[in-house]
C-alpha cells in the first residue's frame, strides 16, 4: 500500500504502516504495494528497491521502495479476496458509478496539492530517470484523458449503449436483448517505460467490472499501487477489488497462481517477455499482449515553407523529446518530402535547434552506460561516413549526448537507439513511404503526419492497409486520444463476452410449415412404415390454400432430381 502524507484540509485513509512520507535528502522507505486481504504479520521477508537520485543534475533524492516477498499461498489468498469483493460489489454497481469513482480519483491527481501527485512527482524522477519537469508535465496531462467525459465517449464508441454492462438491453438490429460481462479477474503485467501507463489498463478493466491483479514493473514499481490507493481513497469498496505488487519477472510459482486464477491476462513488454507469458497462460484464458512497436513521422512539402518550418520542427522535437522516445508512440525517424521551400537537409538543422530548446525546457533523463555508449557509437559511425559522403550529416549536442539528429539520404527504415536520437530521411514523394516500411511492417504503430487533408487521407489509407493503428498530427504522437485503438484493438470491448436473449421467431420452430410447400417442402410426408400421409403434413398442406386447390405432385424419391418448373417430366 503506497504510503503518503495527509492531504491538507481533507481526511485521507492511512496507507500502509504508519510512517511519514519521504522528503528531499532522505531515504525513508515507501510501501509500494496495494494488497487487500494480506495479513502483513504473515509476511516473512520484505525487499527494498533502491533508486539513486539524478546524479547528472545533482537534484532530487534517493528513493527506496518496500515490497513484501509473497509466498504463492499468500498471493492466492489476495486473489480470492479481490475476486470475492468484485462479486459482492463491483459486478453489481452500475457502470455510471464506476465512471464517477474513476473521475473523482483523477480529479485528485490533477490537483497540484494532491498527496498522490506530490508523492509521484517527488519519487518518479529518481525511479524513472526522467527529469522532474517531464514528470510534472506528462503525468497529469496523461491522466486527464481518463476524465468522465472521455470515459463515456470511450464506452459509447465501443459498446453503443454502455448500459449493456449493467443489464440486458434491447438489440435493435436483430431484436431481443444482449448483456455484456467482463472477466471476474483480470491480471495485468505492467511495463515501466513511461510513468502512468498502468492507469490505462486498470481503468479499462474496471469499466468492464473486473477485479484487477497487477504485477508492477521493475523499472517503475510505484505508480500502479499508488493509483490503486487513490481509487480506494475515493471508494474503499472498489479498492478491495484491486491488488498491485512487485515480484521478479519470471517467478513461475507466483505467476502460475496469477495466470491460473485470472480470466484474462493483459501484458505489456518486449517480444521475448510476451512469448514467455503466452506459453504459461492456459489456453482457456484470454491473453491480450501489447508488445514492442515502432513509430515514425512524415512531413510534407507544404509544412516546409519559410513561415512554417520553425513550428514544424518544434512539433517534431516535442514528439522526440517527450519521455525520451521510450514509448512505442515516439518517432524513430522522420521522412521529409522534397519540393518545399525548405529542403530536408535544412529541416534536419532546424530540428536540431528545436531539440536544443527542448533540452533547455525539459532536460533529457538519466541514461545507463550502455545507452550512452550506443549514442556515442552511432555518432562516431555517422561522422566517419560524412567524411566521404555528402548525403550524410550529423547534428549533435555539444559536450553531451542530450540530442542527436542524423541526416541521411538512404531511405530505408532504421530504428533509433532512442534517448532523443532521430534520423531525417528525404523522399521525393510521400506516396513512396509505405513501400519503404515493408521490412518492419509487423512492428509499426503510429505515424505523426504533417500533410494537408486531401493528401493526408490518401496516405492514411495506405498506412492503414500496411498495418498501422494510429495516424495523428505531427506534435501529437506521444499523446493518444482516449479512444484510440491500441494495437488496432478495442480497449474495453476486447475484455467482454456477450449473452443474447433472443426474441421469439417462427424460423426455429419444429412445427414451421411453408404456406405452399408444406412441412419442410413435403406436403404429404408419410409416417415411417405407413402409406398414409402424415396428419401434420396434410394440415400443413391445407394451411393458407383454397379448398379447391389442385394437389401438387409429390416430392421425388431420395436420390432423384426434381423436374425443372415448367419442363415435362422425364
Amino acid at each position: 500500500m503506497a504510503r503518503t502524507e495527509a492531504w491538507p484540509g481533507r481526511a485521507e485513509p492511512a496507507l500502509g504502516a504508519p510512517a511519514r512520507a519521504p522528503v528531499a535528502g532522505t531515504c525513508d522507505p515507501i510501501d509500494a504495494w496495494w494488497l487487500p486481504g494480506l495479513d502483513t504479520a504473515t509476511v516473512r521477508d520484505w525487499r527494498l528497491l533502491e533508486f539513486p537520485p539524478d546524479g547528472d543534475r545533482a537534484t532530487g533524492a534517493a528513493v527506496v521502495l518496500r515490497v513484501p516477498v509473497l509466498a504463492p499461498a499468500q498471493l492466492a489468498a489476495v486473489v480470492e479476496h479481490i475476486a470475492a469483493a468484485r462479486d459482492a460489489y463491483l459486478a453489481r454497481v452500475p457502470v455510471s458509478q464506476v465512471v464517477a469513482t474513476i473521475d473523482r480519483a483523477i480529479n485528485r491527481w490533477l490537483d497540484p496539492w494532491s498527496p498522490w501527485r506530490r508523492l509521484a512527482e517527488r519519487a518518479l524522477p529518481a525511479i524513472t530517470g526522467y527529469c522532474a519537469p517531464m514528470v510534472r508535465k506528462g503525468l497529469p496531462g496523461y491522466l486527464a484523458t481518463f476524465r468522465a467525459e472521455n470515459l463515456w465517449r470511450l464506452l459509447t464508441s465501443e459498446l453503443g449503449d454502455p448500459a449493456y454492462l449493467d443489464a440486458f438491453r434491447p438489440r435493435p438490429a436483430f431484436g431481443g436483448y444482449s448483456r455484456a460481462y467482463g472477466p471476474r479477474l483480470a491480471m495485468h503485467v505492467f511495463a515501466g517505460n513511461v510513468p502512468g501507463l498502468p492507469a490505462q489498463s486498470l481503468v479499462c478493466a474496471l469499466l468492464a467490472k473486473a477485479a484487477c491483479l497487477g504485477k508492477a514493473a521493475s523499472e517503475e514499481p510505484l505508480f500502479a499501487p499508488l493509483f490503486a490507493a487513490s481509487l480506494a481513497a475515493v471508494d474503499p469498496r472498489l479498492g478491495e477489488c484491486l491488488a498491485v505488487c512487485w515480484w521478479p519477472g519470471g517467478d513461475e510459482a507466483l505467476e502460475a497462481v496469477a495466470f491460473e486464477r485470472a480470466d484474462a491476462v493483459i501484458a505489456y513488454g518486449g517480444e521475448a517477455a510476451m512469448a514467455s507469458i503466452r506459453a504459461r497462460v492456459p489456453p482457456t484464458k484470454r491473453f491480450i499482449a501489447y508488445s514492442h512497436k515502432l513509430s515514425f513521422g512524415v512531413i510534407g512539402r507544404e509544412a516546409l515553407s519559410a513561415d512554417t518550418v520553425a513550428e514544424t520542427a518544434a512539433r517534431a522535437a516535442y514528439d522526440v523529446a517527450k519521455y525520451d522516445q521510450q514509448g512505442c508512440l515516439s518517432p524513430h525517424l522522420f521522412y521529409v518530402e522534397r519540393g518545399g521551400t525548405v529542403a530536408p537537409r535544412a529541416f534536419a538543422a532546424a530540428l536540431a535547434q528545436a531539440l536544443a530548446e527542448a533540452e533547455r525546457l525539459m532536460p533529457r533523463g538519466r541514461l545507463r552506460l550502455d545507452e550512452t555508449a550506443a549514442i556515442r557509437d552511432l555518432r562516431a559511425a555517422v561522422e566517419f561516413r560524412a567524411l566521404d559522403d555528402p548525403r550524410v550529416a550529423l547534428h549533435a549536442s555539444p559536450g553531451s549526448t542530450a540530442w542527436t539528429v542524423v541526416y541521411e539520404e538512404d531511405p530505408a527504415f532504421a530504428a533509433s537507439c532512442l534517448n532523443r536520437t532521430v534520423r531525417v530521411k528525404p523522399v521525393d514523394d510521400v506516396a513512396t513511404i509505405p513501400a519503404l516500411l515493408a521490412p518492419v511492417q509487423r512492428y509499426l504503430q503510429t505515424a505523426g503526419v504533417a500533410l494537408p487533408p486531401p493528401r493526408l487521407l490518401v496516405l492514411a489509407e495506405q498506412l492503414g492497409a500496411l498495418g498501422l493503428d494510429r495516424v495523428c498530427p505531427l506534435g501529437q504522437m506521444p499523446d493518444p486520444s482516449p479512444g484510440w485503438h491500441h494495437d488496432g484493438r478495442f480497449n474495453v470491448l476486447d475484455l467482454l463476452r456477450w449473452t443474447d436473449l433472443e426474441a421469439p421467431a417462427s424460423a426455429g420452430r419444429w412445427e414451421f410449415a411453408h404456406p405452399e410447400a408444406g412441412l419442410y417442402g413435403h406436403p404429404c410426408h408419410p409416417i415411417a412404415g405407413s402409406t398414409a400421409p402424415h396428419p401434420a403434413g396434410v394440415a400443413a398442406c391445407r394451411q393458407g390454400e383454397p379448398e379447391a386447390a389442385t394437389p401438387r405432385a409429390a416430392s421425388p424419391a431420395q436420390g432423384e432430381s426434381a423436374p425443372a418448373r415448367g419442363a415435362p417430366p422425364r
